[in-house]
């Protein structure tokens, strides 16, 4: 029994290497979706707590953390692909723990100092956003650097699985890091559940160190070029001029469009549509986040069996069919059903892309493909949020209509074409890789 258990952790993490590799990215997810978590809910409740400008208040940590994605990841990507992927990692992480420590001992912030009292309310958030937006920019360093690592410290024929394997424990971090970090907050205050994230970094940064990796000549390619310009409009190029990298930065893309949506619109149509108490959005996010782990299994048995990019595209046709339906249901647990399926292809787009993108991406470029598509799509999640938001509250505002037996109001008129947009993706990638066997 303990060999056969041996056996299959074996199989699962590949090699000793990976294993360190994905066990610290493991727990500092579970820490980095707690410390989200923990902010919005001590900025709602105590910050802000009973001040009008509260949303505005929590929607500031959403963009501290978005913008560094769209502003410093493209760039990062450069460096990423010039400097020793594993020192990167260690020097990012090593910064995150202590840009984590420091917001927790900051005087006035969150404790109040010996003989002291707490800034004003403009000075903590000031700091805090700053903060978030730091370690955010230390992630855009961190995550090509560790996609690209796998390159060296996975065999060819297992990368796959291992992209596959690393991104699926996101899906797990998100049911796990909320509710730690509610208990934290709530039970022994914000500062416990702070120090979760920090203490996840140190994980991380152990992890890195005891991965055993020599960088190869094509790794460290200080000078490869002589213009940061170059390269970075050289990675753009890349992207766009490959067919595959094209089109999974179309579906990606696609796909963040949707998942925006639901997050700027799910409280309203939780309470507008089906006349639900607000309580019960926080099930649409835990019930999304299930889903996220079914989607992961669904990429492990499918994805080899019938394709990635088949699963890719299908995934996407289904995603926005599950929108387009959810948004038109009117029991509150028909919705969790349809949010639970779109949860499950939505992952399942996000993970097959990632071996797609990794097979098709020369080891010299894989930090500037992954900082081109991945603040693309972020961009294009932030776009969703402001465009829904406008169109729901001045574009369509009273809007009502009917067709096909359908009633069509501002909130579900927006999640359907939402919805829309992912099919008429799903149909793009099924042209251009539809003949793909991988």
């Amino acid at each position: 029994m303990i060999e056969r258990a041996r056996s299959l952790a074996q199989a699962a993490f590949i090699n000793p290497n990976f294993a360190k590799l994905f066990w610290g990215q493991a727990i500092s997810s579970v820490g980095d979706y707690a410390w989200d978590t923990a902010l919005v809910l001590w900025i709602a409740s105590n910050v802000a707590a009973g001040q009008s400008w509260a949303p505005l208040a929590v929607a500031g940590v959403i963009l501290a953390a978005a913008i560094p994605q769209i502003v410093v990841g493209p760039i990062a990507g450069v460096f990423v692909d010039r400097w020793d992927k594993r020192r990167t990692m260690i020097i990012a992480t090593a910064l995150q723990a202590l840009l984590a420590v420091g917001l927790i001992v900051a005087p006035g912030v969150i404790w109040r100092p010996f003989g002291g009292g707490l800034l004003s309310i403009g000075w903590r958030l000031g700091v805090v956003y700053a903060d978030v937006a730091l370690i955010s920019s230390c992630s855009q360093f961190f995550l090509p650097a560790q996609l690209a690592l796998i390159k060296g410290i996975v065999p060819t024929e297992k990368q796959d699985q291992a992209v596959e394997t690393s991104q699926a424990t996101q899906g797990l971090a998100i049911i796990l890091g909320p509710p730690v970090a509610a208990a934290l907050v709530f039970g022994v205050g914000v500062a416990w559940a702070l120090l979760l994230n920090a203490l996840s970094f140190v994980v991380s940064l152990g992890a890195a160190f005891a991965i055993r990796y020599a960088p190869t000549d094509g790794d460290l390619r200080s000078d490869a070029h002589e213009h940061f310009s170059r390269e970075f409009l050289a990675g753009l190029g890349y992207v766009w001029g490959h067919r595959v990298l094209r089109t999974i930065l179309i579906a990606e893309s696609l796909t963040w469009l949707g998942f925006g949506a639901l997050q700027a619109l799910g409280y309203f149509f939780i309470t507008q549509n089906l006349h639900a108490p607000a309580s019960a959005y926080g099930w649409l996010g835990a019930d999304f986040g299930v889903g996220a782990i079914a989607g992961a299994l669904l990429v492990t048995f499918l994805g080899q069996r019938i394709g990635l990019a088949r699963l890719l595209w299908i995934a996407l046709i289904i995603s926005g069919v599950f929108v387009v339906t959810l948004s038109h249901l009117t029991n509150f647990y028909l919705v969790l059903g349809a949010a639970f399926l779109f949860g499950v292809a939505a992952t399942a787009i996000l993970i097959a892309s990632g071996p797609l993108t990794l097979d098709a991406t020369a080891p010299d470029f894989v930090g500037r493909v992954t900082s081109v598509i991945n603040p693309i799509g972020r961009l294009a999640a932030l776009l969703s949020v402001v465009l829904a938001g406008v169109l729901v509250s001045v574009v369509l505002r009273g809007f009502h209509a009917s067709a096909l037996g359908l009633t069509f109001t501002p909130v579900d008129t927006v999640l359907s074409g939402m919805g829309a947009l992912a099919v008429i993706g799903g149909l793009y990638t099924r042209k251009n890789l539809g003949g793909m066997i991988h």
